[in-house]
């Protein structure tokens, strides 16, 4: 499988602008600047779409897992917070932040955390980072929650 996607930018590093596409289309010209939108224009930025793509690839492997052990699931929802810092005059990203709430239909947290570690294995947009990153899980049911990080 290959993806693609072409970016374009226009302008100086700190007040230009550019677009980026994907060939599925799916972002089309989308606006991205160098961090987060300076005006009142939607906008995205590179580390924004790289936490979209690890939270997007982590939700998916987590689904996977929790088919593999036979687990029945509602929701999964995965929020990527991603860190950037300046350090010795460059950008780096530092760290990630992985929140992942799962709707199970019987509470199994034996099984929930097999597949979570296996999630955690198999994304690889995440093995291709070499940043750590942090994870914290929460099973809902009914009334019911677990919390656990790894």
């Amino acid at each position: 499988m290959i993806r693609s996607a072409v970016a374009t930018w226009k302008g100086s590093p700190l007040t230009g602008e550019g677009l980026v596409t994907t060939t599925s289309g799916i972002l089309n010209n989308a606006l991205y600047s160098f961090g987060s939108s300076t005006g009142n224009d939607p906008c995205t930025s590179p580390s924004e779409i790289l936490a979209a793509s690890v939270a997007a690839c982590m939700s998916l492997m987590l689904v996977q897992g929790l088919s593999k052990v036979h687990l029945k699931h509602g929701d999964v929802r995965t929020e990527s917070v991603l860190k950037v810092e300046e350090k010795k005059g460059r950008w780096e990203i530092t760290n990630i932040e992985l929140h992942i709430t799962a709707l199970l239909a019987e509470m199994d947290e034996e099984k929930f955390h097999q597949a979570s570690k296996m999630a955690q294995s198999k994304c690889p947009i995440s093995r291709a980072l070499k940043v750590p990153i942090r994870i914290t899980t929460k099973l809902e049911a009914m009334n019911e929650a677990a919390v656990a990080t790894y």
